[in-house]
C-alpha cells in the first residue's frame, strides 16, 4: 500500500510541477522589460468609443518626424497591440496547457438502500481525479512553449513590418511635397516666360497664340499640382492607419534625403541575416509544436492514472457493533485503457504530417525571403544608379538647356516650342529624380525589414 501511495504522489508531483526549459525561456522572454512600455500603454488604452475624443486631430500636424511616428506606432498601433496580446496570451497558455483535468465530485442518494453486513447504505460521496502520464504533460507544455515562441516571433515580424509600412508611407508624403515644390518652381519659370512672350506679343514680334500656349501650359502645371495636393489626405489616412493615431490632413514631411546612396553590405551577410528573420523563426517554432505533437502521440499508448476517494453513510448505525466505524471510506486507483488502436495510429499519422508540413513551410519562407531580398537589392542599386545619373548628368544639363533656350527665345534665336519642350524635359527629369530617391528609401526600408536590423550597423 505504501508503494501505491508513493506512486500516486510522484505522479501528482510530476503533473503539478512539470516545467520544461523551453517554457521557462519563453516566460523569461516575455518578461523582458524592453516591451514594458507597450504593456503600460495597452493597460491605459482608451476604448474605441472614446479614442477619437482623447486624441485630437491636431496632435500629429505640421511637419512630421519619422522617429516620432515610429515611437507612436509602437504605442498606438492596433496591429502591433494585437500581436502583443496574442504573445501574452500564448505565454499564459503555457500554464493552462499542463492543467490537470477537472476533478469530479458526485453525490448518490439511494432511493432503495443497499444492504451490507453492517446495515443498509443511505448515501455516498465520491471524489475522483485523473492524472495524465508525465510524458503527455511534458509534450503539452512543449507545444504551448512552441506556440509562445511562434507568437513572440510573430510580434517581432509585425513590428518590423509596421516600421517598413510606416517608412514607405512617410516617403510617399515626402515625395508628394517634393513634387509640389518642383511644380511651384516650374510655374514661376513659366510665369517669367509669359512676361517675355507678352512683351513680344505687344511688340507684334509674336502671335497671340504663343501667349495662350504658355498660359495653357502653366494652368496644366497648376492643375497637376492641385491633383497632387488632393492626394495628401489619403496619405495622411494611410499614416493614421499605421500609427494608430490621427494624422492631420494638412501634415507635411521633411525633404527627401539628398545624400549619395550608401553601398549595400555584402550579399552573403544580408542573406545570412535574412535567413534568421522572425518569420522564419516563427515557422521553426511551429515545426517544434508539431514535433511535440508527435511526441505526444507516442505517449497516447501509456495509460493515465485515476485515483479517488469514496465515503458511504450507513442508514442505521444501531446495528453497528461498538468499536466498528459507523461510516465507510474507500480509496480508488484506476488506469485508462488506450484500446482504440486505430485512433492512436491516426493521431500519429496526423501529427507526423503536420510536422512535415511545418518543415516545408520553413524552407518556403526562406525561399520567399531570398527572392524578396534579391528584388529589393536590385531596386536599391538601380535607384542609386538613377540618382547618380539624374543628379550629376541629366538634371544639370536639363536646367542649363532651359536657361539657354530661354535666353535664345529672348534673342529670337529659339521658338516657343523649344522653350516648352525644355521645360517639359526638366519637369520629367526632376520627377524622375524624386521617384528614384523615394524608391531608394523604400528599398532600404524593405531591406532593413528583411534583415531585421539597420543596414548602417552591418559591417
Amino acid at each position: 500500500m505504501r508503494t501505491l501511495y508513493l506512486l500516486i504522489l510522484s505522479a501528482a508531483l510530476l503533473a503539478l510541477g512539470a516545467c520544461t526549459s523551453s517554457a521557462s525561456r519563453e516566460r523569461d522572454a516575455f518578461d523582458d522589460a524592453r516591451w514594458q512600455h507597450l504593456a503600460d500603454a495597452l493597460e491605459h488604452q482608451p476604448t474605441a468609443n472614446t479614442k477619437e475624443e482623447t486624441q485630437p486631430e491636431s496632435r500629429l500636424s505640421g511637419e512630421l518626424k519619422l522617429e516620432e511616428l515610429i515611437r507612436l506606432a509602437e504605442l498606438h498601433s492596433p496591429r502591433l497591440a494585437a500581436a502583443y496580446e496574442k504573445w501574452r496570451g500564448s505565454v499564459r497558455g503555457i500554464t493552462a496547457a499542463t492543467a490537470l483535468p477537472d476533478a469530479t465530485f458526485s453525490y448518490s442518494e439511494f432511493i432503495r438502500s443497499v444492504d451490507t453486513r453492517l446495515g443498509p447504505i443511505e448515501r455516498r460521496f465520491m471524489f475522483e481525479q485523473m492524472v495524465p502520464n508525465p510524458g503527455k504533460l511534458v509534450a503539452w507544455e512543449e507545444q504551448a512553449a512552441g506556440e509562445a515562441a511562434a507568437m513572440r516571433s510573430n510580434f517581432e515580424a509585425t513590428r518590423l513590418g509596421l516600421r517598413e509600412a510606416l517608412v514607405v508611407a512617410f516617403v510617399d508624403l515626402q515625395a508628394l511635397d517634393e513634387r509640389l515644390r518642383i511644380l511651384d518652381r516650374l510655374v514661376e519659370i513659366l510665369s517669367t516666360v509669359e512676361l517675355v512672350v507678352e512683351t513680344r506679343v505687344t511688340a507684334s514680334l509674336a502671335p497671340q497664340s504663343a501667349l495662350l500656349r504658355v498660359q495653357v501650359e502653366r494652368e496644366l502645371l497648376r492643375s497637376e499640382r492641385a491633383t497632387l495636393e488632393q492626394r495628401r489626405p489619403s496619405l495622411a489616412a494611410a499614416l493614421s492607419a499605421i500609427v494608430g493615431a490621427k494624422v492631420a490632413d494638412n501634415a507635411t514631411a521633411a525633404a527627401l534625403s539628398r545624400g549619395a546612396a550608401r553601398p549595400l553590405p555584402e550579399d552573403a551577410k544580408l542573406a545570412a541575416f535574412a535567413m534568421d528573420h522572425p518569420s522564419v523563426q516563427e515557422q521553426f517554432a511551429r515545426a517544434a509544436v508539431a514535433g511535440a505533437k508527435v511526441t505526444e502521440t507516442g505517449w497516447m499508448w501509456v495509460p493515465d492514472l485515476i485515483f479517488g476517494f469514496e465515503y458511504m453513510v450507513e442508514l442505521n448505525d444501531m446495528m453497528i457493533p461498538p468499536g466498528v466505524a459507523k461510516d465507510g471510506w474507500g480509496f480508488t486507483v484506476g488506469l485508462t485503457i488506450p484500446w482504440q488502436v486505430h485512433v492512436n495510429l491516426a493521431r500519429g499519422d496526423m501529427a507526423r504530417a503536420e510536422e512535415s508540413a511545418a518543415k516545408f513551410m520553413v524552407e518556403q519562407q526562406r525561399l520567399d525571403l531570398q527572392a524578396r531580398l534579391a528584388g529589393e537589392q536590385y531596386a536599391y542599386r538601380d535607384a542609386a544608379r538613377l540618382i547618380e545619373l539624374y543628379d550629376e548628368t541629366v538634371l544639370p544639363k536639363a536646367r542649363q538647356t532651359l536657361e539657354l533656350v530661354q535666353n535664345d527665345y529672348t534673342a529670337d534665336r529659339a521658338s516657343l516650342t523649344d522653350v516648352l519642350d525644355a521645360e517639359r524635359a526638366l519637369l520629367a527629369s526632376e520627377l524622375s529624380l524624386i521617384n528614384a530617391r523615394a524608391d531608394l528609401l523604400k528599398a532600404r526600408a524593405r531591406l532593413e525589414s528583411i534583415v531585421a536590423r539597420d543596414l548602417a550597423t552591418i559591417n
